[in-house]
């Protein structure tokens, strides 16, 4: 960011540390309006004071709740100058400025003249409140010190002090009118500047999935959650983009399943996820989103382990994995509302060494596939499993929902079927050698802990992996098709990367 704007970015990052101040001090006073001892101060204000000459002190009969009111509703001299202090910056700021900044940073003109309205605008904007602020806090200011201290009884209080505290009580309604909207109008202003806010950035594409694909940011700059401007010079993040949602309503109840999902396997069945996050931006007729997560060393990525190791550590890996998919099939057997789906490809597991530069048995595995959030209450998908197919090509969508997709997505949940597509997945690692010995840790295994009395045979991986290669073979194949059609002949964004040719 120029240092021409450095006055504007700070400006934005008070009003951020303000906001909870004034939420605070709202959610006061709406408490206090439905207490009787706000009636009782406004109708009886006077009998509270006692007056000695040109002193007054309040009576020592009063009851402490209506000392908290007061108190309350003056709030505490830090937070007040805190908030008066940015109500005066809304003053003095140059506006000409606050919309250059605006318009260099938000991508959308559009945006920009309505993030800049509720600034500035005519009618109701933050800087009119301010304004309307700033006469009775600065008015208020001395005698809130007064007010905010522990020896209240003790406290002298002037002439001036006792009409600020009237007059406080009588305008009531007007504060809090004011406060309410100034809430309303800064939660959405802090909201939509930081999705739409921009910087130039290099993106560099790390991976390719069946369907997503993985990027990494390598510089730019972006505002994390508490609007602190950080420097990016090779981020600790990896972002999958996702389909397209059609709209926020989507979006919001996918950004609930991804954390739900993370807060299932960490707290309820015990199998590390790195940190995440998610976010997303409107589009044109839809939403674009994008699942964060903190990087993880690809050299311990379990997929990338086995290709050179030798047989022994590569069954320790396999053993670890399993380890971790008991978790999820002994909560699946014990949880009678929820059920939790897995996809335990080699891929989606990251090596934590004991120790550096060898494998044990003492060594943990963290997972890192969750942005497919799939799992079962009461029997029902809390994920639209539906989204997913939209990466699927327009003419084979119909067809998939009706014949494929509950038998994939069932899959996922039955141990037996994840472990399977584990070794299965050896031919695509180019590690065909460890099949038979993996399907033979695998029997024991699964016998030993009660999974399934049914032994996976050599015959059933190969045929499973010859019909998932068809499939996915031929998926790619008419996602070209899919794509040559809309921006060839439709003269439509084709919406998705296509991965280059994935060995198999």
């Amino acid at each position: 960011m120029s240092k021409d704007f450095d006055d504007v970015y700070e400006f934005f990052h008070s009003i951020n540390l303000v906001h909870p101040i004034k939420i605070r001090r709202l959610r006061f006073f709406r408490l206090a309006s439905v207490d009787r001892e706000l009636r009782s101060l406004k109708n009886a204000f006077d009998e509270l004071w006692m007056y000695e000459g040109e002193i007054f002190r309040l009576k020592k009969k009063i009851p402490q709740k209506s000392i908290h009111v007061l108190q309350g509703m003056f709030g505490k001299k830090a937070e007040i100058e805190k908030m008066l202090r940015v109500d005066s910056d809304f003053v003095s700021i140059d506006r000409e400025t606050i919309r250059k900044f605006l318009g260099t940073y938000i991508s959308k003109p559009k945006s920009a003249d309505n993030l800049f309205r509720i600034l500035f605008g005519h009618g109701v904007s933050l800087s009119l409140l301010a304004s309307q602020r700033i006469p009775y806090l600065s008015r208020y200011f001395p005698t809130i010190s007064k007010v905010d201290v522990t020896q209240v009884y003790n406290t002298e209080y002037l002439y001036e002090d006792i009409e600020n505290l009237r007059h406080v009580i009588e305008n009531y309604d007007i504060i809090v009118e004011n406060l309410q909207s100034d809430c309303e109008l800064t939660k959405i202003f802090l909201r939509d500047f930081r999705e739409l806010y921009r910087e130039k950035a290099g993106l560099r594409i790390i991976g390719y999935g069946e369907i997503s694909t993985v990027m990494k940011v390598e510089k730019g700059k972006y505002l994390d959650e508490n609007f602190n401007k950080i420097n990016i010079n090779e981020s600790r993040w990896i972002w999958k983009k996702m389909p397209p949602f059609p709209d926020m309503e989507s979006v919001k109840a996918f950004n609930k399943q991804y954390f739900e999902y993370r807060e299932l396997l960490v707290n309820d069945i015990g199998i590390a996820v790195p940190t995440q996050m998610l976010s997303y931006f409107p589009r044109e007729g839809f939403c674009a989103v994008y699942a964060g997560q903190e990087r993880a060393d690809s050299e311990m990525i379990c997929s990338n382990l086995i290709k050179k190791l030798q047989q022994e550590e590569a069954e320790t890996i396999f053993l670890l994995i399993l380890w971790e998919l008991l978790k999820v099939f002994y909560f699946n057997t014990s949880d009678k509302r929820i059920r939790i789906g897995i996809d335990g490809q080699l891929s989606n597991w990251v090596l934590k060494p004991h120790q550096k530069g060898k494998i044990s048995h003492n060594d943990t595995l963290v997972y890192i596939d969750t942005s497919t959030p799939l799992y079962r209450i009461d029997g029902k998908e809390q994920l639209n499993t539906e989204l997913f197919i939209k990466n699927a090509p327009s003419f084979l969508r119909l067809f998939i929902k009706l014949f494929f997709l509950k038998e994939v997505v069932d899959r996922y949940y039955d141990m037996r079927s994840v472990i399977i597509d584990i070794i299965a997945n050896l031919y695509k690692e180019k590690r065909p050698d460890l099949i038979d010995s993996f399907i033979t840790r695998a029997n024991d295994f699964m016998s030993e802990k009660g999974i399934s009395d049914e032994p996976i045979t050599r015959g059933e991986i190969d045929k499973y992996y010859k019909s998932d290669a068809f499939i996915w073979r031929f998926f790619q194949f008419s996602r070209r098709i899919d794509k040559f059609i809309i921006e060839k002949i439709f003269r439509k964004k084709y919406h998705y990367r296509l991965p280059e040719k994935i060995e198999r």
